[in-house]
């Protein structure tokens, strides 16, 4: 576990489109509410809370979509997880979360893992 001196907030925590419109239609106060928000702030004190993913593993669509040029992957529970990059937006480093994956399958398969 990181010390939380290495913690780094970053400047501010966004979603694609796809992403802000899937989050505002969750019920408040659900489960899958809950564990998305608490992902959303620990991202909001520490953007590097995820894991790093090796750029050979980065999924085509989103170099295509998004050319990112780094991705995390953060847990959320057992079998649901969220993905992430870094971009520098001229004030500092924002988090842009890129997608939320309601089950392990639907990962693997983004991922090429299934």
């Amino acid at each position: 576990m990181r010390d939380s001196l290495n913690k780094k907030k970053p400047s501010s925590v966004n979603g694609t489109p796809e992403v802000a419109d899937f989050v505002s239609k969750l019920e408040k106060g659900s489960y899958l509410d809950k564990i998305i928000t608490k992902a959303i702030d620990k991202l909001g004190e520490d953007m590097f809370a995820g894991d790093p993913v090796q750029r050979k593993k980065f999924p085509k669509c989103y170099n295509q979509k998004h050319e990112i040029r780094n991705l995390y992957v953060m847990k959320l529970n057992s079998s649901r997880r969220l993905t992430y990059t870094l971009i520098f937006d001229g004030i500092g480093v924002s988090v842009n979360i890129l997608e939320i994956f309601l089950s392990h399958k639907e990962y693997e398969q983004r991922f090429g893992y299934s």
